[in-house]
């Protein structure tokens, strides 16, 4: 699947005739990042994300008084992780990185099952109900608003009946809060001249998990070399756990 021209976005606002741009903080483990949802009358809703600085971990066990180095993996802070949600096709295409390589892949969205519930709060003046969500191995609370009426959140968190105000899971490493609401009257449309071909989700997960762990290795390997006795764990996947083709 190639993208020679830039994407196409068909309208998906009938019932809205706002420009909205959305702010949200963004906590993944012990990354920061800021997140920016799009949402637009004339075009499809588009996301990205934003690194804002690099983590390493390092513990003492109070037992043993070994060192555990935990390795947290991401790009440049000057590159974006992207959404483009294909409302016609139903599909989420994803703009990410495989070391400074950009890489494209596509899924379904129909992954995205809700189970709504009466209870309600108020968010930044909104009325909001709540959402629960089991995603790829971990477990969602969600906040959203009728108020504004679509069904678009931050990264992939999508078929909501209103938009997602905050989302974190149950183990409270991976959130989203809404930080900022604005209305604009000018559209936000990124064309994407992407000519590379757009692999499968299961292909990209291959192709990212490797070259992580090869990484991990290198940044082992420096510590090695410092006279460091390093005991390498089991790669340990981020907000996305298990995947459909694994169960």
């Amino acid at each position: 699947m190639k993208i020679i021209l830039a994407l196409i976005f068909l309208p998906f606002f009938s019932y809205s005739q706002v420009n909205y741009e959305i702010e949200y903080d963004v906590q993944l483990n012990s990354l920061s990042r800021k997140g920016y949802l799009f949402l637009n009358k004339k075009s499809n809703p588009h996301y990205y994300e934003v690194s804002l600085k690099d983590s390493l971990k390092k513990t003492k066990s109070d037992e043993d008084g070994n060192f555990e180095i935990k390795f947290v993996l991401q790009t440049k802070s000057d590159k974006v992780r992207r959404q483009l949600y294909s409302v016609k096709n139903d599909t989420i295409i994803n703009f990410d990185y495989v070391d400074d390589k950009n890489v494209a892949y596509f899924e379904t969205s129909n992954t995205i099952n809700w189970e709504l519930s009466n209870e309600t709060k108020e968010i930044s003046g909104y009325s909001c109900s709540k959402a629960i969500l089991s995603f790829r191995g971990r477990k969602y609370v969600a906040w959203f608003t009728t108020d504004i009426p679509c069904r678009f959140g931050p990264w992939k968190f999508i078929n909501t009946p209103g938009l997602i105000m905050e989302i974190e899971d149950e183990s409270k490493l991976f959130s989203w809060f809404i930080k900022k609401i604005k209305i604009v009257k000018y559209e936000t449309i990124h064309n994407l001249d992407f000519k590379n071909d757009i692999i499968s989700i299961k292909d990209f997960v291959i192709m990212k998990e490797k070259s992580d762990n090869e990484l991990v290795n290198q940044s082992m390997l420096k510590y090695e070399q410092r006279g460091l006795t390093l005991a390498k764990n089991e790669y340990i996947r981020g907000r996305e756990k298990t995947f459909e083709w694994e169960k």
